[in-house]
């Protein structure tokens, strides 16, 4: 009976992966027997990843309703399908400019991997290991690893025969203290995008090893170092962005050779401008940087909860505000428009 039942469940759910176009997970009612309809989405990441893996179907996408979703282990973004004009794309099942979209409704992503699973490297965590080429992850919040003093990386490229990488629409919250991001995104060799994201008080923004790249129209807050290139990076883009409140503003691995272009910036508030990474200490350095329109004066409202003045619980019921982690408006660096909205809120 239990034989037969199974073999009915297998013929009548593989179908209808093998002919979706996407995965839906859902962290407060999926399940996964389920077969990742729309309708009966799966309950975890890794099972939709596995789905994406293999060869038997047509599923490219992986789409995550609102909920909180934590990787017991680091999920590996790859697949055994032929990638020719497609993509493969990790995203909110409600993005940022769609009209139902609020803070709340962003799925967060946590860890809660052992350190050094994955072989090679060292007592790193990873969340999203990508291990393929045309990856878009788009519209997700991260935070930090559960405890600190955590090499953690929330998504990471480490295999250097893959290019073409969009991080687009997510969030990165960390905290050195309490739940600390390494980097938001590492990723080796080329073709690495971001773009509309926010970085507040993670360890380091992003990590480049690669010659070309971009990083445009997002926030980076309160990190130790905003960008870290790691290559000579004679093609990487800077433009349209806000870095409030770090550390350093740009630190390089190769002095003298990096050929960056930052444009039309706002860089306020940050103790150093760039650096050069050494085995003690970050230290002035040289390397050339093409700056055109970028101000370096003001200072950056974000628009956060938690004020002290206010009364016990004052406004802890209400909604968040749509802007939640953005720049207040009518403040400096608002005209830019950076953060992840491709659509301003009205």
């Amino acid at each position: 009976m239990k034989r037969a039942l199974l073999i009915f469940l297998l013929t009548s759910i593989w179908p209808l992966i093998g002919h979706a176009q996407a995965v839906y997970v859902d962290s407060n009612t999926g399940d996964d027997r389920n077969p990742g309809t729309r309708e009966a989405p799966l309950f975890s990441v890794g099972r939709a990843a596995e789905i994406v893996r293999s060869r038997d179907n047509n599923v490219c996408t992986i789409k995550l309703n609102p909920g909180i979703y934590i990787l017991n282990h680091h999920v590996s973004v790859e697949t055994e399908k032929e990638t020719a004009g497609k993509r493969i794309v990790i995203e909110a099942s409600i993005l940022p400019d769609d009209t139902s979209w609020t803070p709340e409704k962003m799925p967060v992503i946590a860890s809660r991997s052992v350190k050094g699973e994955i072989p090679g490297l060292h007592h790193w965590v990873v969340a999203f290991l990508i291990n393929e080429s045309h990856v878009t992850i788009r519209g997700i919040k991260f935070h930090g690893y559960f405890y600190p003093h955590t090499r953690y990386f929330p998504i990471a490229r480490f295999n250097k025969s893959t290019t073409d990488l969009k991080v687009e629409q997510c969030m990165f919250v960390g905290d050195a203290n309490v739940s600390q991001i390494q980097v938001g995104v590492i990723a080796f060799e080329n073709e690495i995008m971001v773009d509309h994201c926010v970085f507040y008080k993670v360890r380091n923004a992003v990590v480049f090893a690669g010659d070309s790249g971009s990083f445009t129209n997002s926030i980076i807050f309160g990190t130790s170092q905003a960008v870290w290139t790691a290559s000579p990076a004679r093609g990487f883009y800077f433009g349209n962005s806000i870095v409030a409140n770090c550390r350093y503003v740009w630190v390089n691995n190769y002095p003298g050779a990096a050929r960056c272009t930052m444009s039309n910036c706002l860089v306020v508030n940050n103790r150093h401008h760039m650096g050069i990474p050494d085995s003690l200490r970050l230290k002035p350095g040289e390397f050339e940087i093409s700056e055109i329109g970028v101000i370096e004066e003001g200072d950056i409202s974000l628009r956060l909860t938690g004020v002290d003045d206010r009364p016990f619980l004052d406004e802890i019921d209400r909604p968040l505000p749509h802007d939640y982690m953005h720049v207040v408006p009518g403040t400096p660096g608002f005209d830019i428009g950076a953060g992840i909205f491709k659509q301003r809120k009205q």
